[in-house]
């Protein structure tokens, strides 16, 4: 699933000019039931959803909800367009990136009063994800899902080279010892994915040396600490026992996990679908917390529903929203094992979807996981990182990864400053 790469979705242009131009009228469906849209794109969470909305059409006969899919590709762009021209979703996904940018323009309804008429605290929820939703202290956003990173690993080439499984002991410098017993550049095999993936590999290796991204509308990149973590790829790349960006671009790391190009990746709570849906894969496929680098870290996000400000049925939104809060949307995400779900207390449907695989590693690093960073301009900035990082990481051995980041961090901060404060 493309997700979390949530992250190379463009940037949302203003929008606000428009939304008070047209007017949409209620549209009602059959027996005067109010009619609204659900807009996701995750084909393999749809089932879980349809279910989800047959519960609640169960529940609220008077509502009638049609799914809509768009692919993550054109997700964001169609959206965009969609709420200008007047014809978004009434509910749809929302993600961490682009959570402030929508909420700024107008482009979503208010929740926080709603919320608290409705006696909904979302206290079952981790708190950084319900923060991650809140802007200029309003709740735009409930979450349904979230995730840490975890390290996936291939047992037959682990068993191949005579390496021990990977596992709550390992730091980085056990992962720089095993690589290159697991490098073997007759079959092309890497020991290790490495991409300039933020929420895989940046952002957690940042963490895990004590390093930050954004903070107080500044810039984290040239901080010590955050360059330190990045050299940690440097020197896997510059030792060829992993792939440079060049390499990756246009495979990214679950692809090659899955191919059986490399022996690790970084890999999200959603990943295990594709893995265990081949018996080959599910079979030779292991998953364990990521190595401790100074110290323990990883990074914490999540999709929430949010309502179009433009609806011309807020009340019926508003109350899909709220029953997707629910314990028993929970359960039924979690039993799909296409999502983990927020709810506290369901995640064990979840863990049970797939008993072959320790998919407890995502919920035993929370406590260690800081929030997905963002900002109000967060696709500008870290669209930068692409480019200025990537120079570093093609193997090409111009750019140091020092000098990027310090590059990376004066261009960012001017993006930052252009922002409200």
């Amino acid at each position: 699933m493309r997700r979390r790469s949530f992250l190379s979705a463009c940037a949302l242009t203003p929008v606000a000019a428009t939304l008070g131009c047209t007017s949409s009228e209620p549209d009602r469906g059959s027996g005067g039931r109010a009619r609204i849209s659900y807009g996701v794109w995750d084909q393999l969470q749809v089932p879980a959803m349809r279910t989800v909305v047959e519960e609640f059409t169960a529940e609220h006969p008077e509502i009638e909800v049609d799914i809509q899919v768009t692919p993550f590709a054109t997700y964001w762009t169609r959206l965009q367009t969609s709420i200008t021209g007047g014809g978004a979703p009434d509910v749809f996904w929302m993600n961490g990136p682009n959570i402030r940018k929508f909420a700024a323009y107008g482009t979503l309804l208010p929740l926080g009063e709603r919320l608290a008429a409705a006696g909904e605290d979302l206290a079952a929820h981790p708190p950084d994800l319900v923060e991650l939703y809140r802007y200029q202290g309003e709740q735009y956003g409930v979450p349904k899902d979230y995730d840490c990173i975890s390290l996936y690993y291939n047992k037959e080439l682990f068993d191949a080279a005579g390496v021990p499984y990977p596992d709550e002991t390992w730091t980085w410098d056990t992962v720089r010892q095993a690589l290159p017993e697991l490098r073997n550049r007759e079959r092309n095999q890497y020991g290790i994915s490495s991409a300039i993936d933020r929420q895989r590999n940046l952002y957690p290796t940042i963490f895990q040396n004590e390093g930050w991204v954004v903070r107080d509308g500044r810039s984290g990149f040239a901080d010590p600490a955050t360059i330190g973590g990045l050299e940690y790829w440097t020197e896997l790349i510059e030792a060829d026992l992993a792939p440079n960006a060049m390499a990756t671009a246009d495979t990214d790391g679950r692809s090659l996990f899955l191919g059986g190009n490399v022996a690790m990746y970084h890999g999200l709570p959603n990943d295990a679908a594709a893995a265990y849906e081949e018996p080959a894969v599910r079979e030779r496929t292991g998953i364990t917390v990521l190595p401790r680098g100074r110290v323990r870290g990883n990074v914490i996000h999540g999709l929430a529903n949010v309502v179009n400000a433009r609806t011309p049925h807020p009340d019926a939104a508003f109350e899909l929203v709220r029953f997707m809060a629910g314990r028993r949307v929970g359960e039924i995400q979690g039993a799909s094992g296409s999502a983990l779900p927020s709810y506290r207390g369901t995640e064990s449907e979840y863990l049970a979807s797939k008993p072959e695989f320790r998919l407890q590693s995502f919920i035993d690093q929370v406590d260690d996981a800081t929030a997905y960073p963002v900002s109000l301009n967060t696709n500008t900035w870290e669209n930068l990182q692409y480019q200025i990082l990537g120079e570093a990481w093609i193997g090409a051995g111009g750019l140091s990864v020092a000098e990027a980041c310090r590059r990376l961090a004066q261009e960012m901060d001017t993006v930052l400053a252009e922002e409200p404060r």
